[in-house]
Protein backbone atom coordinates (compact mmCIF):
# COMPACT_ATOMS: atom_id res chain seq x y z
CA UNK A 1 0.00 0.00 0.00
CA UNK A 2 2.70 2.62 0.58
CA UNK A 3 3.93 1.85 -3.17
CA UNK A 4 0.95 2.26 -4.10
CA UNK A 5 0.54 5.79 -2.39
CA UNK A 6 3.11 7.12 -4.45
CA UNK A 7 1.59 6.37 -7.69
CA UNK A 8 -0.07 9.38 -8.13
CA UNK A 9 -0.44 12.60 -8.98
CA UNK A 10 -3.09 15.38 -8.44
CA UNK A 11 -3.91 18.04 -11.45
CA UNK A 12 -6.00 20.96 -11.75
CA UNK A 13 -7.78 22.96 -14.53
CA UNK A 14 -8.41 19.33 -16.46
CA UNK A 15 -11.55 20.30 -18.75
CA UNK A 16 -14.61 18.10 -18.66
CA UNK A 17 -13.96 17.23 -22.77
CA UNK A 18 -10.52 15.77 -21.95
CA UNK A 19 -12.16 13.30 -19.92
CA UNK A 20 -13.31 10.17 -21.39
CA UNK A 21 -15.30 7.61 -19.81
CA UNK A 22 -14.24 4.17 -18.80
CA UNK A 23 -15.07 1.35 -22.01
CA UNK A 24 -14.29 -1.54 -19.93
CA UNK A 25 -15.69 -0.56 -16.32
CA UNK A 26 -16.67 -2.70 -13.96
CA UNK A 27 -20.78 -1.27 -13.74
CA UNK A 28 -20.78 -3.05 -17.43
CA UNK A 29 -19.54 -5.04 -20.02
CA UNK A 30 -17.17 -3.77 -22.78
CA UNK A 31 -19.00 -0.83 -24.55
CA UNK A 32 -16.16 0.81 -27.22
CA UNK A 33 -18.82 3.81 -28.09
CA UNK A 34 -18.78 6.81 -25.21
CA UNK A 35 -22.77 7.37 -26.18
CA UNK A 36 -23.87 3.82 -25.55
CA UNK A 37 -21.79 3.89 -22.57
CA UNK A 38 -23.80 7.10 -21.25
CA UNK A 39 -26.74 5.25 -22.19
CA UNK A 40 -26.47 2.26 -20.14
CA UNK A 41 -25.18 3.93 -17.27
CA UNK A 42 -28.28 6.20 -17.03
CA UNK A 43 -30.62 3.18 -17.51
CA UNK A 44 -29.19 1.37 -14.31
CA UNK A 45 -27.24 3.53 -12.45
CA UNK A 46 -29.36 6.15 -11.86
CA UNK A 47 -27.33 9.38 -13.17
CA UNK A 48 -30.80 11.60 -13.25
CA UNK A 49 -30.94 11.32 -9.70
CA UNK A 50 -26.90 12.10 -9.67
CA UNK A 51 -26.76 15.21 -12.03
CA UNK A 52 -29.83 16.50 -9.86
CA UNK A 53 -27.65 16.64 -6.89
CA UNK A 54 -24.89 18.18 -8.94
CA UNK A 55 -27.07 20.72 -9.91
CA UNK A 56 -28.67 21.59 -6.23
CA UNK A 57 -25.18 21.37 -4.59
CA UNK A 58 -23.06 23.29 -7.36
CA UNK A 59 -20.41 20.96 -8.27
CA UNK A 60 -19.13 17.25 -7.39
CA UNK A 61 -18.67 16.76 -3.92
CA UNK A 62 -14.90 17.82 -2.96
CA UNK A 63 -14.58 14.61 -0.69
CA UNK A 64 -14.41 12.53 -3.79
CA UNK A 65 -11.77 13.08 -6.24
CA UNK A 66 -12.01 11.88 -9.73
CA UNK A 67 -9.47 8.67 -10.33
CA UNK A 68 -7.84 8.74 -14.13
CA UNK A 69 -5.06 7.27 -16.39
CA UNK A 70 -3.77 9.51 -19.52
CA UNK A 71 -4.25 7.90 -22.83
CA UNK A 72 -1.16 6.82 -24.30
CA UNK A 73 -1.91 7.44 -27.46
CA UNK A 74 -4.06 10.91 -26.72
CA UNK A 75 -1.81 13.02 -24.16
CA UNK A 76 -3.55 14.91 -22.55
CA UNK A 77 -6.65 12.98 -22.44
CA UNK A 78 -7.69 10.75 -20.01
CA UNK A 79 -10.30 7.34 -19.40
CA UNK A 80 -11.94 8.08 -16.26
CA UNK A 81 -10.74 4.81 -13.55
CA UNK A 82 -12.79 6.33 -10.49
CA UNK A 83 -16.03 8.27 -11.18
CA UNK A 84 -17.71 6.88 -14.38
CA UNK A 85 -21.27 7.94 -13.25
CA UNK A 86 -19.94 11.20 -12.11
CA UNK A 87 -18.39 12.41 -15.29
CA UNK A 88 -21.31 11.19 -16.93
CA UNK A 89 -23.83 13.05 -15.64
CA UNK A 90 -21.12 16.18 -15.87
CA UNK A 91 -21.19 15.28 -19.46
CA UNK A 92 -24.48 15.11 -20.27
CA UNK A 93 -25.33 18.47 -17.74
CA UNK A 94 -22.96 20.27 -20.32
CA UNK A 95 -24.83 18.46 -23.22
CA UNK A 96 -28.37 17.42 -22.83
CA UNK A 97 -28.41 15.94 -26.48
CA UNK A 98 -26.37 12.96 -25.10
CA UNK A 99 -29.05 11.77 -22.80
CA UNK A 100 -30.44 8.69 -24.90
CA UNK A 101 -34.35 9.39 -25.04
CA UNK A 102 -36.08 12.80 -25.33
CA UNK A 103 -38.09 12.49 -22.01
CA UNK A 104 -34.43 12.45 -20.69
CA UNK A 105 -33.15 15.14 -22.81
CA UNK A 106 -36.06 17.59 -21.33
CA UNK A 107 -35.45 16.74 -17.55
CA UNK A 108 -31.38 17.83 -18.16
CA UNK A 109 -32.55 20.42 -20.19
CA UNK A 110 -34.40 21.70 -16.85
CA UNK A 111 -31.77 21.32 -14.98
CA UNK A 112 -29.63 23.22 -17.16
CA UNK A 113 -31.73 26.29 -16.73
CA UNK A 114 -31.11 26.41 -13.35
CA UNK A 115 -27.01 25.41 -13.00
CA UNK A 116 -23.85 27.12 -12.83
CA UNK A 117 -21.56 24.30 -13.10
CA UNK A 118 -17.63 24.37 -13.34
CA UNK A 119 -16.23 23.28 -16.47
CA UNK A 120 -12.51 22.00 -15.31
CA UNK A 121 -11.57 19.83 -12.68
CA UNK A 122 -9.11 18.54 -9.94
CA UNK A 123 -8.29 15.23 -10.95
CA UNK A 124 -6.03 12.34 -9.40
CA UNK A 125 -3.74 11.00 -12.29
CA UNK A 126 -2.35 7.37 -12.05
CA UNK A 127 0.20 6.14 -14.16
CA UNK A 128 -2.05 2.98 -15.30
CA UNK A 129 -5.36 1.33 -14.00
CA UNK A 130 -3.31 -0.97 -12.15
CA UNK A 131 -2.18 2.06 -9.78
CA UNK A 132 -5.47 2.86 -9.12
CA UNK A 133 -6.77 -0.12 -8.23
CA UNK A 134 -5.81 -0.69 -4.41
CA UNK A 135 -8.04 2.72 -3.87
CA UNK A 136 -10.53 1.46 -5.94
CA UNK A 137 -10.86 -1.95 -4.04
CA UNK A 138 -11.11 -0.22 -1.04
CA UNK A 139 -14.10 2.46 -2.10
CA UNK A 140 -16.05 -0.17 -3.67
CA UNK A 141 -15.88 -3.63 -2.00
CA UNK A 142 -17.19 -3.16 0.90
CA UNK A 143 -16.05 -2.88 4.79
CA UNK A 144 -12.70 -5.55 4.72
CA UNK A 145 -13.16 -5.68 8.17
CA UNK A 146 -12.43 -1.82 8.56
CA UNK A 147 -9.76 -1.03 5.78
CA UNK A 148 -12.73 -0.14 3.42
CA UNK A 149 -15.75 2.17 3.28
CA UNK A 150 -17.94 1.22 6.54
CA UNK A 151 -21.21 2.89 6.00
CA UNK A 152 -23.34 4.47 8.69
CA UNK A 153 -25.88 2.51 10.51
CA UNK A 154 -29.24 3.47 11.14
CA UNK A 155 -28.53 5.07 14.54
CA UNK A 156 -25.56 7.14 12.79
CA UNK A 157 -27.31 8.13 10.25
CA UNK A 158 -30.41 9.45 12.50
CA UNK A 159 -27.45 11.33 14.16
CA UNK A 160 -26.31 13.09 11.09
CA UNK A 161 -29.60 14.01 9.71
CA UNK A 162 -31.30 15.50 12.98
CA UNK A 163 -28.48 17.96 13.09
CA UNK A 164 -27.68 19.82 16.11
CA UNK A 165 -30.64 21.35 16.77
CA UNK A 166 -31.81 21.68 20.70
CA UNK A 167 -35.56 21.47 19.68
CA UNK A 168 -35.15 18.14 17.56
CA UNK A 169 -35.79 15.94 20.28
CA UNK A 170 -38.86 16.89 20.56
CA UNK A 171 -40.16 17.66 17.86
CA UNK A 172 -39.50 14.21 16.76
CA UNK A 173 -41.72 13.21 19.94
CA UNK A 174 -44.29 15.25 18.59
CA UNK A 175 -44.51 13.95 15.45
CA UNK A 176 -44.29 10.42 16.88
CA UNK A 177 -47.25 11.10 19.49
CA UNK A 178 -49.29 12.39 15.81
CA UNK A 179 -48.21 9.87 13.98
CA UNK A 180 -49.79 7.51 16.80
CA UNK A 181 -53.12 9.10 17.24
CA UNK A 182 -52.16 10.03 21.09
CA UNK A 183 -52.81 13.75 19.40
CA UNK A 184 -54.43 15.19 17.30
CA UNK A 185 -52.83 18.32 15.20
CA UNK A 186 -54.74 21.23 17.41
CA UNK A 187 -53.67 19.42 20.46
CA UNK A 188 -49.94 19.26 19.21
CA UNK A 189 -50.13 23.08 18.46
CA UNK A 190 -50.69 24.01 22.38
CA UNK A 191 -47.80 21.41 23.74
CA UNK A 192 -45.04 23.99 24.61
CA UNK A 193 -42.17 23.07 22.19
CA UNK A 194 -39.17 24.50 24.55
CA UNK A 195 -40.76 22.85 27.79
CA UNK A 196 -40.31 19.08 26.04
CA UNK A 197 -36.84 20.18 24.76
CA UNK A 198 -36.32 21.04 28.65
CA UNK A 199 -37.35 17.77 29.85
CA UNK A 200 -35.63 15.77 27.21
CA UNK A 201 -32.55 17.71 27.71
CA UNK A 202 -32.48 15.69 31.40
CA UNK A 203 -30.51 12.65 31.41
CA UNK A 204 -32.74 11.58 34.24
CA UNK A 205 -36.10 11.53 31.87
CA UNK A 206 -34.26 10.72 28.51
CA UNK A 207 -33.77 7.13 30.91
CA UNK A 208 -37.10 7.04 32.47
CA UNK A 209 -38.71 7.85 28.66
CA UNK A 210 -36.02 5.07 27.24
CA UNK A 211 -34.54 7.79 24.99
CA UNK A 212 -30.61 7.44 24.14
CA UNK A 213 -29.72 10.52 23.39
CA UNK A 214 -30.19 13.90 23.70
CA UNK A 215 -29.65 15.28 19.72
CA UNK A 216 -32.41 12.39 18.04
CA UNK A 217 -34.89 10.06 18.86
CA UNK A 218 -33.48 6.52 19.29
CA UNK A 219 -35.09 4.27 21.46
CA UNK A 220 -32.83 1.70 24.46
CA UNK A 221 -36.27 -0.70 25.17
CA UNK A 222 -39.01 -2.66 23.26
CA UNK A 223 -40.62 0.14 21.40
CA UNK A 224 -43.91 -0.80 22.82
CA UNK A 225 -42.71 0.04 25.78
CA UNK A 226 -41.40 3.04 25.20
CA UNK A 227 -43.88 4.41 23.65
CA UNK A 228 -46.02 3.86 26.67
CA UNK A 229 -43.76 6.19 28.71
CA UNK A 230 -43.84 8.95 25.59
CA UNK A 231 -47.52 9.03 25.47
CA UNK A 232 -47.67 9.37 29.08
CA UNK A 233 -45.23 12.28 28.83
CA UNK A 234 -46.81 13.90 26.22
CA UNK A 235 -50.48 13.60 27.79
CA UNK A 236 -48.75 15.09 30.55
CA UNK A 237 -48.05 18.19 28.45
CA UNK A 238 -51.26 18.87 27.20
CA UNK A 239 -52.56 22.13 28.66
CA UNK A 240 -55.18 21.72 31.44
CA UNK A 241 -58.44 23.90 31.42
CA UNK A 242 -59.03 25.81 34.36
CA UNK A 243 -55.23 27.34 35.00
CA UNK A 244 -54.63 24.09 36.41
CA UNK A 245 -50.64 23.38 35.77
CA UNK A 246 -49.88 20.04 33.53
CA UNK A 247 -47.85 17.79 35.32
CA UNK A 248 -45.29 18.86 32.40
CA UNK A 249 -45.19 22.54 32.12
CA UNK A 250 -42.85 25.33 31.63
CA UNK A 251 -42.90 26.49 35.15
CA UNK A 252 -40.13 23.90 36.35
CA UNK A 253 -36.17 23.77 37.15
CA UNK A 254 -34.24 20.81 36.80
CA UNK A 255 -34.87 19.19 40.69
CA UNK A 256 -38.72 19.17 39.02
CA UNK A 257 -37.55 17.39 35.81
CA UNK A 258 -35.49 14.67 38.07
CA UNK A 259 -38.47 14.13 40.21
CA UNK A 260 -40.60 13.70 37.07
CA UNK A 261 -38.45 11.16 34.96
CA UNK A 262 -38.24 9.09 39.10
CA UNK A 263 -42.43 9.36 39.16
CA UNK A 264 -42.43 7.78 35.65
CA UNK A 265 -40.35 4.74 37.45
CA UNK A 266 -42.29 4.83 40.68
CA UNK A 267 -45.69 4.53 38.55
CA UNK A 268 -44.82 1.93 36.52
CA UNK A 269 -44.54 3.59 32.98
CA UNK A 270 -41.06 3.32 32.43
CA UNK A 271 -40.10 0.64 29.89
CA UNK A 272 -38.41 -2.13 31.71
CA UNK A 273 -37.45 -4.44 28.37
CA UNK A 274 -33.40 -3.32 27.59
CA UNK A 275 -32.04 -3.64 24.00
CA UNK A 276 -28.43 -4.35 23.52
CA UNK A 277 -28.61 -0.99 21.98
CA UNK A 278 -30.13 2.30 21.27
CA UNK A 279 -32.35 1.73 17.75
CA UNK A 280 -34.33 3.97 15.67
CA UNK A 281 -37.98 3.65 16.54
CA UNK A 282 -40.41 1.73 14.02
CA UNK A 283 -43.20 3.75 12.50
CA UNK A 284 -45.70 4.50 14.91
CA UNK A 285 -49.17 1.89 14.82
CA UNK A 286 -51.83 4.14 14.30
CA UNK A 287 -54.54 3.60 16.86
CA UNK A 288 -57.67 3.82 14.69
CA UNK A 289 -61.34 3.90 16.30
CA UNK A 290 -63.88 2.40 14.35
CA UNK A 291 -66.60 3.98 13.73
CA UNK A 292 -69.11 1.85 11.95
CA UNK A 293 -69.23 -0.19 14.72
CA UNK A 294 -70.65 0.24 17.98
CA UNK A 295 -68.47 -1.20 21.18
CA UNK A 296 -69.09 -5.20 21.81
CA UNK A 297 -71.48 -6.05 24.28
CA UNK A 298 -69.17 -6.98 27.50
CA UNK A 299 -71.29 -9.86 27.53
CA UNK A 300 -69.57 -11.39 24.09
CA UNK A 301 -65.89 -10.97 25.64
CA UNK A 302 -64.33 -13.91 26.06
CA UNK A 303 -62.26 -13.08 28.51
CA UNK A 304 -62.74 -11.92 31.97
CA UNK A 305 -60.54 -9.28 32.34
CA UNK A 306 -60.45 -6.79 28.89
CA UNK A 307 -56.90 -6.34 27.33
CA UNK A 308 -56.92 -2.85 27.86
CA UNK A 309 -57.26 -2.50 31.20
CA UNK A 310 -53.60 -1.29 32.29
CA UNK A 311 -52.05 -2.39 35.46
CA UNK A 312 -48.51 -0.84 35.98
CA UNK A 313 -47.99 -1.63 39.53
CA UNK A 314 -44.70 -4.04 39.86
CA UNK A 315 -45.54 -6.74 42.11
CA UNK A 316 -44.25 -9.66 40.51
CA UNK A 317 -47.84 -11.78 42.06
CA UNK A 318 -50.31 -9.25 40.74
CA UNK A 319 -48.62 -9.08 37.58
CA UNK A 320 -48.24 -12.39 36.74
CA UNK A 321 -52.12 -12.80 37.97
CA UNK A 322 -53.06 -10.62 35.70
CA UNK A 323 -51.56 -11.73 33.27
CA UNK A 324 -53.02 -14.92 33.41
CA UNK A 325 -56.98 -13.33 33.57
CA UNK A 326 -56.45 -11.58 30.29
CA UNK A 327 -55.01 -14.47 28.53
CA UNK A 328 -57.49 -17.54 29.89
CA UNK A 329 -60.94 -18.17 28.67
CA UNK A 330 -63.67 -19.37 30.43
CA UNK A 331 -65.32 -20.84 27.60
CA UNK A 332 -62.31 -23.18 26.69
CA UNK A 333 -63.18 -25.31 29.16
CA UNK A 334 -61.50 -23.08 32.42
CA UNK A 335 -64.43 -20.88 34.25
CA UNK A 336 -62.86 -22.60 37.60
CA UNK A 337 -59.76 -21.28 36.64
CA UNK A 338 -60.89 -18.19 35.60
CA UNK A 339 -63.14 -18.08 38.80
CA UNK A 340 -60.19 -18.32 40.78
CA UNK A 341 -57.70 -16.29 39.14
CA UNK A 342 -60.23 -12.86 39.32
CA UNK A 343 -60.76 -14.13 43.08
CA UNK A 344 -56.84 -13.84 43.72
CA UNK A 345 -56.77 -10.40 41.29
CA UNK A 346 -59.13 -9.10 43.36
CA UNK A 347 -57.81 -10.31 46.64
CA UNK A 348 -54.00 -9.47 46.09
CA UNK A 349 -55.22 -5.35 44.83
CA UNK A 350 -56.85 -4.62 48.38
CA UNK A 351 -53.63 -6.67 50.06
CA UNK A 352 -51.45 -3.98 48.28
CA UNK A 353 -54.05 -1.16 48.86
CA UNK A 354 -54.19 -2.13 52.34
CA UNK A 355 -50.70 -2.14 53.04
CA UNK A 356 -50.75 1.17 51.31
CA UNK A 357 -53.50 2.81 53.04
CA UNK A 358 -52.03 2.07 56.38
CA UNK A 359 -54.85 -0.14 57.47
CA UNK A 360 -53.63 -3.58 56.85
CA UNK A 361 -54.10 -6.12 59.55
CA UNK A 362 -52.46 -9.64 59.92
CA UNK A 363 -55.48 -11.92 60.22
CA UNK A 364 -57.99 -10.20 58.07
CA UNK A 365 -60.67 -12.29 56.50
CA UNK A 366 -62.38 -11.60 53.41
CA UNK A 367 -65.05 -9.61 54.65
CA UNK A 368 -62.77 -7.53 57.04
CA UNK A 369 -60.58 -6.95 54.45
CA UNK A 370 -63.04 -5.72 52.18
CA UNK A 371 -64.35 -2.92 54.56
CA UNK A 372 -60.87 -2.03 55.36
CA UNK A 373 -60.70 -0.77 51.44
CA UNK A 374 -63.68 0.34 51.34
CA UNK A 375 -63.18 2.86 54.60
CA UNK A 376 -59.81 3.94 53.15
CA UNK A 377 -60.99 4.89 49.63
CA UNK A 378 -64.20 6.72 51.29
CA UNK A 379 -61.22 8.48 53.42
CA UNK A 380 -59.06 9.71 49.86
CA UNK A 381 -62.31 11.28 48.78
CA UNK A 382 -63.48 8.64 46.50
CA UNK A 383 -67.57 8.99 46.34
CA UNK A 384 -69.81 6.90 48.26
CA UNK A 385 -71.59 6.38 45.08
CA UNK A 386 -68.73 5.01 43.45
CA UNK A 387 -68.12 2.97 46.02
CA UNK A 388 -71.78 1.24 46.44
CA UNK A 389 -70.19 -2.05 44.64
CA UNK A 390 -68.01 -2.30 47.52
CA UNK A 391 -69.98 -2.30 50.01
CA UNK A 392 -72.37 -5.05 48.96
CA UNK A 393 -69.24 -7.11 48.27
CA UNK A 394 -68.39 -7.01 52.31
CA UNK A 395 -72.12 -6.39 53.58
CA UNK A 396 -73.91 -9.18 51.79
CA UNK A 397 -72.36 -12.94 52.00
CA UNK A 398 -74.48 -14.25 48.77
CA UNK A 399 -73.10 -11.18 46.98
CA UNK A 400 -71.89 -12.71 43.50
CA UNK A 401 -69.42 -9.81 43.92
CA UNK A 402 -68.06 -11.27 47.46
CA UNK A 403 -64.88 -12.66 48.23
CA UNK A 404 -66.99 -15.04 50.27
CA UNK A 405 -69.29 -16.10 47.06
CA UNK A 406 -66.08 -16.21 44.64
CA UNK A 407 -64.30 -18.40 47.23
CA UNK A 408 -67.08 -21.02 47.04
CA UNK A 409 -66.83 -21.63 43.41
CA UNK A 410 -63.67 -23.48 44.28
CA UNK A 411 -65.07 -26.09 46.25
CA UNK A 412 -68.03 -26.59 43.53
CA UNK A 413 -70.76 -24.54 46.02
CA UNK A 414 -71.85 -22.74 42.78
CA UNK A 415 -70.72 -23.28 39.07
CA UNK A 416 -69.19 -19.92 37.37
CA UNK A 417 -69.77 -18.82 33.96
CA UNK A 418 -68.10 -16.30 31.40
CA UNK A 419 -71.01 -13.91 31.92
CA UNK A 420 -70.75 -13.95 35.20
CA UNK A 421 -67.36 -13.96 36.20
CA UNK A 422 -67.25 -10.92 33.48
CA UNK A 423 -70.55 -9.29 35.20
CA UNK A 424 -68.68 -9.46 38.75
CA UNK A 425 -65.63 -8.00 37.26
CA UNK A 426 -66.95 -4.84 35.51
CA UNK A 427 -68.62 -4.16 38.58
CA UNK A 428 -65.43 -4.55 40.35
CA UNK A 429 -63.33 -2.61 37.84
CA UNK A 430 -64.05 1.40 38.72
CA UNK A 431 -63.23 0.34 42.68
CA UNK A 432 -60.14 -1.48 41.43
CA UNK A 433 -58.39 1.14 39.18
CA UNK A 434 -59.33 3.49 42.39
CA UNK A 435 -57.53 1.48 44.42
CA UNK A 436 -54.43 0.74 42.19
CA UNK A 437 -54.62 4.35 41.11
CA UNK A 438 -53.65 4.83 44.66
CA UNK A 439 -50.93 2.27 44.77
Amino acid sequence: MVTAARQYERRDGISLARLHLDPENPRHDPIEDEDKIIGHLMRTEKVQALAKSIVENGGISPLDAIGVVEMADNPGHFIVAEGNRRTCALKVLNDPKKAPSITAQKYFQSLVQRASLPQKFSVVVFPDKEAARPWMELRHLGPQDGAGMKSWNAVQKTRFSRGASPDTLALAVLERAEAAGWIDAETRKKIGITTLTRYLGNPVVRTALGIGERGNLTFTHEPAEVDVALKKFVTDAIPRKGGTEAPVNSRTKAADWKAYGRQLHTEGFSPTTALPGPVVPPAPTKTVTPRARGPRHPDKRPNVMPSDFVVKHRDPALQRLTAELKGIRPDDGFPFAANYLLRAVLERVMVLYAKKAGVWKQNLDDRALTRACNSALEASGVSSHELKNLRIAFSTDDSPLSLQTLGAAVHAAHLPTRKGLIAVWDNWAPTVRHMLDRL
